[in-house]
């Protein structure tokens, strides 16, 4: 359901260039479906944790899942934004109900090694990223249409549910007896730092994973397909970087990895945003894929591990963080890029890698103290 999740919220950019073109969209009203998208997770991060704890975690679960397949329907049988905008904000809001339900309920079956099973769920949600640039580039190159690439996640959808979706899933430690939501402890300013390194890490990820493949089209002069399958050389580093950091996640602290991860991050983005020749660009690229592959999961951890017995109300908040940054980093980019191009505007995401950078160092000197 992770994978099912990364593959709906991934798809969006490599789709981007077709639906601009198809439906004559400028770059900022193009990137209000990323922002619609975004909002819906933000929303949700408000009140998540009291849906779970009123309807349960399998039905918030699977749920979300079927929500997110509905609004995908929407999305591919529009014909205007006033279709596909509604219908990525449904994915959204739906999207982020199956995310924090799936936080919740690996950080509280495997405690202390809650970083290794977020950061191994990380793996599939990058593995099925992959994928989902690829299906996008095949679908056109085959002359099926960019709509095909998101029936086929539908379907697989249908199918998990069929078979899992009669398993019980654990309840939080804190849960009522009438399953609602008990007042957990409060958030710590340890959780709000490593909640602040999340929405840095989750806005630079997603300003390469939604306009990545425009900045290739214009930049490099690679035909859209093209550009739209080059960006999976972005998710299979993450993909990479995530199988590393889950090894390492067994012997070395969250905190100690985000502080490699982002450093690897920011020394690899300067060689894809300014490198001439498309070889550099996207060895530059997979760089920056490889270390920020891991900051996502592991500030998740990190996060959750600092507000013990709250993990709901922990993973919801995060869902804030990370949709407001899908909700504003890729719109700033897309407006910037209107007004002094795509290449110029792609520079906001190196103080967004330095300034988490910097907070990985101080959150992991605080948490140890």
């Amino acid at each position: 359901l992770v994978g099912f999740f990364a593959f709906m919220e991934t798809v969006l950019g490599p789709i981007m260039p077709f639906l601009r073109r198809e439906l004559d969209l400028g770059y900022a009203v193009a990137s209000l479906h990323f922002s619609a998208f975004a909002l819906g997770a933000v929303l949700l991060g408000f009140f998540g944790d009291r849906l779970v704890g009123r309807w349960g975690r399998r039905a918030a679960l699977w749920g979300g899942a079927f929500g997110v397949a509905t609004g995908a329907i929407l999305l591919i049988s529009s014909p205007s934004v006033w279709g596909t905008i509604p219908a990525t904000f449904a994915m959204g809001i739906c999207g982020a109900l199956v995310l924090i339900t799936s936080q919740a309920v690996l950080s509280d079956r495997h405690g202390e090694y809650s970083a290794v099973a977020l950061t191994e769920s990380n793996v599939t949600a990058s593995a099925c990223a992959i994928v989902a640039p690829l299906l996008v580039g095949a679908s056109a190159a085959a002359g099926l249409g960019w709509r095909a690439a998101l029936v086929l996640p539908v379907l697989a959808l249908v199918l998990l549910a069929a078979r899992f979706f009669s398993r019980t899933l654990d309840l939080p430690p804190n849960a009522a007896a009438d399953d609602a939501p008990a007042d957990g402890p409060t958030l710590s300013p340890l959780y709000w730092a490593f909640w602040t390194l999340v929405a840095l890490g989750v806005a630079s990820e997603w300003c390469i994973g939604y306009w990545g493949a425009d900045f290739l089209a214009d930049g490099t002069g690679l035909s859209r397909p093209a550009a739209a399958t080059s960006l999976t050389a972005f998710f299979a580093a993450m993909l990479v970087g995530r199988v590393a950091s889950s090894r390492l996640a067994r012997t070395l602290s969250p905190a100690v990895l985000l502080t490699i991860t982002l450093l690897v991050a920011f020394l690899g983005f300067p060689l894809f945003w300014l490198s001439p020749g498309t070889l550099l660009a996207l060895a530059g690229l997979f760089l920056t894929g490889l270390g920020i592959g891991g900051v996502y999961p592991l500030g998740v951890a990190a996060a959750i591990a600092a507000a013990p017995g709250n993990t709901d109300a922990a993973a919801a908040r995060l869902a804030i963080g990370g949709g407001g940054a899908i909700l504003i980093a890729p719109f700033v980019l897309g407006a910037l890029a209107d007004r002094v191009g795509i290449g110029t505007a792609f520079g906001i995401v190196a103080p967004m890698l330095l300034a988490g950078l910097a907070l990985a160092l101080v959150a992991g000197r605080s948490g140890r103290r």
